[in-house]
């Protein structure tokens, strides 16, 4: 396995999509998917890289065991953040308004018609954030209601929508993010919250 394809697992364990990866290390979007695919890249490239997910060569070289990222790597760093678990439209919605730009990715898509549906369902979700702040009340309503429709199909072909959104502090740029994953996806996690302690922060 070239090390483009470790970077790939290393940014997925973070939950980061390409185009945040591109975004925290200074390079384009374009270079990370071409350093992922061929492993081939500059050294300053791979560095800037390297440091955004928060190592450097010498720990990255040590971090993978027959191909395979290992537990003490997966301790360390595992669980950046975590994404919350989309259920309709509307709540797709809230993390998509006022956003300044999108990151997004797709998982575990192994069928045509799970690739075919993941993609126009980012499509939408990309027309949506486009066009949001310029649309009426009824026309919200109806683009929720395509997106929970949409969200419906996905999870019939066991695929499940997760969503975030980042702020950046210092600029307070918004960006908003939506991933698919397999509902059997490992890096899935079930939280309970304590709901008295919610109300109480509140």
């Amino acid at each position: 396995m070239h090390i483009g394809l470790k970077i790939k697992q290393l940014r997925k364990l973070k939950l980061l999509t390409q185009a945040q990866l591109a975004e925290i290390s200074g390079v384009s979007e374009r270079t990370i998917r071409r350093l992922e695919l061929t492993g081939v890249t500059e050294s300053t490239t791979l560095k800037l890289v390297l440091t955004a997910l928060g190592t450097n060569l010498e720990e990255f070289e040590n971090m993978f065991k027959d191909e395979t990222l290992t537990e003490e790597s997966k301790e360390k760093h595992g669980h950046i953040r975590f994404l919350q678990k989309i259920e309709n439209g509307r709540e797709l919605t809230r993390i998509l308004s006022n956003a300044h730009q999108l990151g997004y990715d797709y998982h575990d898509c192994n069928t045509q018609e799970q690739v075919e549906l993941a993609q126009v369902f980012l499509t939408t979700v990309t027309d949506v954030m486009d066009i949001w702040e310029m649309m009426e009340i009824g026309q919200k309503f109806e683009l929720e209601n395509e997106l929970s429709e949409q969200i419906k199909q996905l999870k019939q072909e066991g695929l499940w929508v997760f969503g975030d959104r980042i702020i950046n502090k210092e600029t307070q740029w918004v960006t908003a993010i939506v991933e698919i994953y397999s509902k059997n996806n490992p890096l899935i996690r079930n939280v309970k919250f304590d709901k008295n302690l919610l109300q109480k922060s509140t």
